[in-house]
């Protein structure tokens, strides 16, 4: 018997599965090399948008562009919006794509940077797109001189929990003989309007590795050492102050995440030890205290440590409740390919997700569980992820696409397991030649209709292309 025709009979045979009414709409063509970091954006009962950008790097042609779809109620592709990343005036141009976020329903806005060693010039824009008008407008937010391309800045954009605000830091291009100088402009996270800037230079023997920005408006830098022999420390930067934090002896972290507990700020880092047996770099998960400058807790986490070649732990999402911090994480893995005997070069970098891990802490810090999210690792990053998550009335459900299904959980925060999957039935795909594969982070739900949003690339004859539904009838 057809595998798959065996598999589509398993859904339906499963009593606690619930079927549901998918509504697609036609398919559209999608470029999953080049086209990456999509996003749902400006929802509304009527329409939706889904934001895209083509070329995270790369020379500045044509292709170089923010693309914008929008949908209907029908899930039909109703308009394509195109914006150009700006190109330096002598030509030459060299692009970063720096990332894209919601403003409400109303706004989005992209970050990108162009550079050029013809016009010495790098400078770094923001795009937003209002539906009010219909309309991107650019504008020029950060620009310096440079002596070539190899020169160039390091942009960085990064926005607080809350979304109260935007860090835009500009790292100047480095060599040994000089200063790290950093060019830190903060934004309102509503209006984009400039909140405060400031230059912080450093000159000691570390480099800023990781820039994290609180719910208070402060910019934290994570200063790394050029030395083994020493741990890395905070820079806390806020309008009027500037205060070095040691994380503690011997204790080196990973990007850490800013969160909230009432008006305290802290930390949130997977770290590892800089002495003695090292338990992998993602052995332990500690809670830092900004205001006291103090680690409250520093749990062991063994979840990680058996899959060789992670290279990052992410934090996904964080839920905040009942005296509870909920960290939803997700592992990426190198699973580039070993050289094959007899070729010349290397293999093409492949990168994909591990072990899931739902962790939760009580408010000091102190590790209460530890559970196993069902997630995909098939998929490879960064255009798809792991799992999906989000809230229907107050229940949590996990995307994991296409293998595993879409789970609800039962009672999030109290210790219950996970429901039975609730099967896609592989709806108009069930036919072979086809490869179908959900990207898993790219769901919402609309509670006026009680449906939710997904979106599915589908692989035939060398074309990919993306379909966008909602399923209703979900129980």
């Amino acid at each position: 018997m057809n595998i798959r025709l065996l598999l589509i009979l398993l859904i339906f045979a499963v009593g606690t599965t619930v079927a549901q009414k998918a509504e697609f709409g036609e398919k559209f063509d999608y470029d999953t090399k080049s086209e990456l970091d999509p996003k749902f954006v400006l929802i509304d009962n009527y329409n939706y948008y889904l934001l895209s950008a083509v070329n995270k790097t790369g020379l500045g042609l044509a292709n170089n562009q923010i693309i914008l779809r929008k949908f209907d109620q029908k899930n039909t592709l109703v308009e394509t919006i195109t914006h150009p990343f700006p190109v330096l005036e002598g030509g030459g141009t060299l692009h970063n794509f720096i990332g894209s976020f919601a403003i409400g329903s109303e706004k989005a806005v992209v970050f990108t940077q162009s550079y050029s060693g013809k016009s010495k010039r790098d400078e770094v824009y923001q795009h937003v797109y209002d539906k009010t008008t219909k309309k991107f407008t650019s504008t020029l937010i950060m620009g310096f001189p440079i002596t070539s391309v190899f020169k160039s800045g390091n942009v960085k954009v990064v926005k607080s929990e809350n979304g109260a605000f935007f860090f835009v830091n500009y790292m100047t291009g480095l060599s040994r003989k000089e200063p790290e100088v950093n060019q830190l402009m903060v934004l309102n996270g509503s209006s984009l309007t400039t909140e405060w800037k400031k230059e912080i230079t450093f000159t000691n023997d570390f480099l800023t590795h990781h820039i994290i920005g609180t719910n208070s408006g402060k910019a934290i830098y994570v200063r790394n050492p050029n030395s083994h022999k020493q741990d890395n420390y905070l820079e806390v930067i806020s309008e009027n102050e500037q205060n070095e934090l040691k994380i503690g002896e011997n204790i080196n972290i990973h990007e850490p995440v800013a969160i909230s507990i009432e008006t305290q700020d802290y930390l949130l880092a997977f770290n590892h030890t800089t002495k003695g047996i090292r338990r992998g770099d993602f052995g332990d998960l500690l809670l830092y205290d900004l205001s006291s400058g103090t680690i409250l807790q520093n749990n062991r986490i063994d979840g990680f440590n058996s899959v060789a070649k992670i290279k990052e732990v992410n934090f996904r999402y964080i839920v905040m409740q009942n005296n509870e911090i909920a960290i939803f994480t997700q592992a990426k893995v190198d699973a580039t390919p070993k050289p094959t005997p007899g070729t010349m070069g290397f293999p093409e970098k492949k990168f994909t997700y591990g072990p899931s891990f739902l962790i939760t802490l009580n408010f000091e810090g102190v590790l209460k569980s530890m559970k196993s999210i069902p997630s995909s690792s098939n998929n490879e990053a960064d255009l798809y992820h792991a799992y999906g998550l989000v809230n229907a009335k107050g229940q949590w459900y996990v995307h994991t696409g296409f293998d595993n299904g879409f789970y609800k959980w039962e009672y999030l925060f109290n210790n219950e397991k996970l429901s039975s999957s609730i099967g896609f039935h592989f709806h108009d795909d069930a036919y072979s030649g086809k490869r179908i594969q959900y990207i898993n982070q790219l769901l919402h739900y609309f509670p006026d209709t009680n449906k939710f949003l997904f979106a599915k690339i589908t692989t035939a004859n060398d074309r990919t292309q993306m379909a966008v539904g909602t399923f209703s009838d979900v129980k």
